[in-house]
């Protein structure tokens, strides 16, 4: 704990010992919301760069939260043809009951 006391939050020694450990993770949580939104402020910056100034065509557009890895994933089933859901879900009810 005293590196991230020390390091990420500045605090001295004397300011540590005082915080209540429900303190200190209240700093930690504000500290890690302000790295987040600096993060989104420069992927917000370099989306549209990214978008207009490719040498190559982009099969769909760079955003934000692509830039930032939180880009929803892709359903399975969406995958999968109306048949094979239908195979699955008689296979499943047939398990179950």
């Amino acid at each position: 704990m005293e590196p991230m006391a020390y390091g990420a939050l500045a605090l001295s020694p004397w300011e540590f010992g005082k915080l209540t450990p429900g303190e200190f993770q209240q700093m930690i949580d504000g500290y890690l919301w302000r790295i987040e939104q600096k993060q989104r402020a420069a992927a917000q910056l370099v989306a549209p760069i990214i978008n207009t100034c490719t040498n190559y065509e982009l099969k769909r557009p760079v955003t934000v939260d692509m830039l930032l890895g939180i880009e929803p994933a892709k359903k399975k089933s969406a995958d999968k043809t109306p048949e094979q859901v239908k195979a699955e879900m008689a296979k499943l009810i047939a398990k179950v009951g």
